[in-house]
């Protein structure tokens, strides 16, 4: 996913990994953490204006997927169906999806699990 946003980026976002990741995430949930970081990213591509991203997985007593950006932020818009789907796909495993300002600038994206 990180290698396929890349080019419309126009950069790599860093990554960090934490957390036996393979051994818990499997199936739908790990079909969910796909479609997260690719909503995710494509949106910093389209709307952030960003010139960095990070995406941060950790598996612990909950599964987190965070993406951040340095971007202009998440503006005032009616549409908001792909957030509204990974809001959906959290709220399906139990969990949540948080879009905050990322301080000083951007957005940050922090979908939420527990670990079943």
């Amino acid at each position: 996913v990180l290698t396929d946003a890349t080019p419309a980026l126009g950069f790599t976002p860093s990554t960090r990994f934490s957390g036996p990741l393979q051994a818990i995430v499997a199936g739908d949930m790990a079909d969910d953490v796909v479609v997260v970081l690719r909503e995710a990213l494509s949106n910093i591509a389209r709307h952030a204006h960003a010139r960095t991203a990070e995406v941060d997985i950790c598996v612990h007593d909950q599964l987190t997927v965070e993406v951040t950006d340095d971007g202009v932020g998440i503006g005032a818009t009616s549409r908001r169906s792909g957030l509204g789907d990974l809001r959906a796909r959290a709220e399906r495993h139990g969990g949540t999806l948080r879009v905050t300002p990322n301080e000083p600038a951007g957005t940050r994206v922090s979908w939420s699990v527990p670990i079943s």
